[in-house]
């Protein structure tokens, strides 16, 4: 007879790990807001080949120790200045024009000194978003071309990693890397090509800086300062940010003891919960109905049972189960020798993905959800009697490959290095699909709130917070996926993103381009007038003109079955058009699609559609399409268009069956496959839905 205990305090590794999330925890947020002082630390953009924004003053910026003189060299220029009570300084460079001249900057203070090497001086961009800004040059279309002319281009960017916090942190890693064959690879796609083009328009002669702070899946509320939030006269952003702001000052203001209470509570909750999840998984598995646990007492053990040798994957055991997502269960005996009674054990297994719950002789030992990165490692406090005994394992994975990743299957005899080695022959057979009972979340409850990636201002305080002072031109955005459905809300949160970033870097004039979605999802030929991507559109449109930013298309370069397009090059060479014409002042670029102006009756149930920036409108690919019409009904309907060569610059519409037209689309979908109209630059038409006129 044999018994494993439950124990709800925590156990020696559990206080172990406890100790040590909180020292995390603890160091985390001391980091994020107070200064290291032993030495003199320059902020994060000041590395090693960094490029400084030309034609304004730089301050340079970093930690001494509190009080002392701090003097800044940069080749020729000298500057000092005092480093404050809590030891940060801001010694201001002044003006400088561009240089390909590499030169080192040098920061002294009593209490040490700080040298950075290859400095140039150029034109600094921020290349920010969610994945399809951080795609990278290699997984993009081009990448050879990229590579073959990359040495020859005066680029350089700067990666931060992905790092999350609930107060504005100080500094992010991250290094300048100079663009080379060897480098552009991991180089973001449309920022590389956005700085190609830019050096390419000034000779070059003037360095370009990308600061690559991107992160694919996120929204773009963890991107906006929680303050100015805070400060938003839109109910939903305010209290969204109001309701984090009162949990991260609670957090903040807890002790450690109940801190420590808090852990052993939601060590409780979880386990319970985990139990819970189980009894209501297997209650409704093939397996668990069958009582697999104890597989010789089933019915068909073991003829319906095969041979495996683990650990494995699922599909080496059978390449059926490759994609297969469910329960597969495995089983064997062993042996525990007579010197090893009721001595405590531990059982060892690899990460199992997704999930498992194992059992000796029909007893459950231990189990765990939601963790497929984590080595299994399950006490036995009692120990075994001597003897035969089976071992049986529920694996349950719920998407993507399954299995046991290769690793260690012991068990242990505690206080020896002696060990029960369970790799090997196994029996094993299919269960049932992924159960339909909701896994259970274990909370973090010693992390701050605010530090999760989708949270408000998480990813402003790591990443942009500790590199927005740094003096730039302007900033590149491709963002919006993650937010599509909440087409108002997004109208509202881009431009108060725009100008609080203009806030935190005292540049209120920081230029701002944003990348409209590419087309996505396959095309429906039925729906001339879908709504979720293309109101998403309209409200990246929309919020660029309220946030006084430039605008590039992307509709027409889209992938039905991809996300992520990987005409990367065509984006940043459109953002780069913006940037030369209305931020460098190149009158002879052009940089805007065709924009809706007008649309009035002609002629009974004709339409025209007026646009502006329409000079050379064409179809591309045969007959312009992307319209559509409709009547008092709603309903639309695909219209027939003729492109008007009257100087006017206009489109002339009809509709089958419409005859009273009230409304006129263009690519209002989704994937608006059929919309081809571009002017003479080659620039796609903005999508747009109006009221029809008399």
């Amino acid at each position: 007879m044999h018994h494993f205990t439950a124990a709800f305090a925590p156990s020696r590794p559990q206080k172990a790990a406890l100790a040590v999330a909180r020292a995390l925890a603890v160091s985390t947020l001391f980091l994020a807001v107070t200064p290291v002082t032993a030495d003199v630390r320059l902020d994060s953009l000041f590395r090693d080949h960094a490029v400084l924004q030309r034609g304004r003053p730089i301050p340079v910026r970093g930690v001494a120790a509190p009080g002392e003189r701090v003097e800044v060299v940069f080749g020729a220029m000298r500057a000092e200045g005092v480093a404050g009570p809590d030891g940060r300084f801001a010694i201001e460079l002044p003006a400088m024009d561009a240089s390909l001249a590499p030169r080192e900057l040098v920061v002294t203070a009593p209490s040490g000194t700080a040298k950075v090497s290859d400095v140039l001086v150029g034109e600094v961009w921020f290349c920010s978003g969610q994945s399809n800004m951080e795609w990278s040059v290699d997984a993009s279309n081009e990448a050879s071309r990229a590579k073959s002319i990359a040495g020859k281009l005066p680029i350089r960017s700067f990666k931060a990693p992905h790092v999350t916090a609930a107060r504005p942190a100080s500094d992010v890693p991250g290094a300048w890397r100079v663009a080379s064959a060897e480098t552009v690879g991991s180089f973001t796609a449309v920022g590389f090509w956005f700085g190609a083009d830019l050096a390419r328009a000034f000779d070059l002669e003037v360095p370009i800086g990308l600061v690559d702070i991107s992160w694919g899946g996120t929204r773009i509320e963890p991107w906006i300062p929680r303050d100015l939030m805070l400060a938003s006269t839109v109910p939903a952003i305010r209290d969204a940010a109001q309701n984090l702001e009162a949990r991260v000052v609670e957090f903040e203001s807890a002790s450690a003891e109940s801190r420590d209470v808090q852990f052993a509570k939601e060590l409780v909750r979880f386990r319970e919960a985990r139990t819970d999840y189980w009894k209501r998984a297997l209650a409704e598995e093939i397996g668990g109905r069958e009582g697999w646990s104890t597989p010789e007492t089933s019915k068909d053990f073991p003829a319906a049972w095969r041979d495996a040798t683990l650990p494995a994957f699922y599909s080496a055991l059978d390449a059926k189960l490759d994609g297969f997502d469910g329960f597969v269960w495995v089983t064997r005996t062993f042996e525990v020798p007579l010197a090893w009674e009721d001595r405590p054990l531990t059982l060892t297994l690899p990460p199992i993905d997704d999930a498992d719950i194992v059992f000796i002789d029909g007893v459950e030992v231990g189990n765990t959800v939601g963790d497929w990165t984590r080595r299994r490692a399950y006490e036995m406090p009692t120990g075994l009697k001597p003897g035969t005994h089976r071992i049986t394992i529920a694996t349950l994975d719920m998407h993507g490959q399954g299995g046991f990743v290769d690793g260690p299957m012991k068990l242990l005899l505690a206080g020896s290095d002696a060990s029960i080695d369970l790799a090997g022959v196994w029996k094993w057979r299919q269960g049932g699909g992924v159960p339909r009972v909701a896994a259970p979340v274990e909370r973090n409850v010693l992390k701050s709130p605010g530090t999760e990636s989708h949270e408000p201002a998480a990813i402003w305080n790591a990443m942009m917070a500790p590199c927005i002072a740094f003096p730039a031109r302007g900033a590149i955005w491709y963002q919006g996926e993650s937010n599509a459905g909440e087409p108002d809300k997004y109208r509202k949160l881009l431009p108060l993103l725009m100008e609080s970033w203009r806030t935190k870097s005292g540049n209120p004039n920081l230029a701002w381009g944003i990348v409209q979605l590419a087309a996505f999802q396959p095309f429906v030929e039925s729906e001339p007038a879908q709504g979720v991507w293309a109101l998403l559109r309209e409200a990246q449109f929309q919020g660029a003109r309220e946030g006084r930013g430039g605008f590039a298309s992307a509709i027409d370069l889209g992938d039905a079955a991809d996300i992520h397009p990987r005409q990367k090059r065509e984006v940043g060479e459109r953002l780069a058009a913006w940037a030369r014409a209305a931020v460098y002042g190149e009158s002879s670029v052009v940089w805007q699609g065709p924009e809706f102006l007008s649309a009035t009756r002609e002629n009974g149930a004709m339409v025209r559609v007026r646009f502006e920036h329409a000079q050379g409108l064409h179809a591309k690919g045969g007959k312009p399409g992307g319209f559509a019409l409709a009547g008092a009904d709603g309903k639309f309907v695909w219209a027939d268009a003729m492109i008007m060569d009257d100087g006017r610059d206009g489109v002339v519409l009809s509709a089958p069956g419409v005859t009273d037209p009230v409304e006129v689309v263009y690519a209002w979908q989704n994937n608006p496959i059929r919309a081809n109209v571009v002017n003479g630059a080659g620039l796609p038409m903005i999508p747009f839905r109006a009221k029809i006129g008399r």
